[in-house]
């Protein structure tokens, strides 16, 4: 009997990297009035609405000026590397979702995964500076953490173990298998 485990795995793992990626590639996301400033001085662009006062830019943005706060001495290549993660993000997760290059596009999530955990739950949270007993005590940081690990596990378990029965790659392996098969019976004919 084959496993439906790698599936919902993908089937997880997708609907977090797909709707993670669009938003960052896509969407505006709201930025408080200081991430604003940061980000108008990386001549990033900010949007004020006229009537609310809510400042919003594009969820990329939020990923350069995170990489810019770690580490400054990046300049523009932060914009290249956020680009670069948000678009990973997008098509690792459609990738994994339809079981194509099942094991690549994980191991892309689990470097993804890795650096959210760094990035969020250490230098941004706290978390792991803090007693794991007041972790439930802030929520929002605590959600992120655990949800941070989860993706990275399960996309590790599609790393170890491939993208199971119900996968492109699997049909796609059996195919040459069929075909070597062949092969072979017209070499001994």
């Amino acid at each position: 009997m084959n496993s439906i485990m790698p599936l919902l795995s993908r089937l997880v793992i997708a609907a977090a990297m797909i709707t993670t990626g669009w938003v960052n590639c896509f969407s505006l996301v709201g930025v408080s009035s200081e991430q604003a400033i940061q980000l108008e001085a990386l001549e990033l662009q900010v949007k004020t609405d006229e009537e609310t006062g809510v400042q919003t830019t594009k969820g990329l943005h939020r990923i350069v000026l995170i990489l810019h706060n770690q580490w400054p001495q990046l300049g523009s290549w932060g914009k290249l590397l956020a680009w670069s993660a948000a678009v990973s993000e997008l098509l690792a997760g459609i990738l994994v979702l339809v079981g194509l290059f099942s094991r690549l596009s994980a191991f892309v999530l689990c470097i993804i995964m890795g650096m959210a955990l760094y990035l969020v739950s250490h230098k941004i949270n706290g978390m792991f500076e803090m007693n794991p007993f007041d972790w439930p005590l802030h929520r929002l940081p605590f959600s992120q953490l655990f949800t941070e690990m989860c993706l990275l596990v399960l996309a590790l378990g599609i790393v170890v173990g491939g993208g199971g029965s119900f996968s492109i790659d699997r049909y796609q392996r059996g195919r040459s298998e069929e075909y070597e098969l062949s092969q072979e019976k017209k070499g001994d004919d």
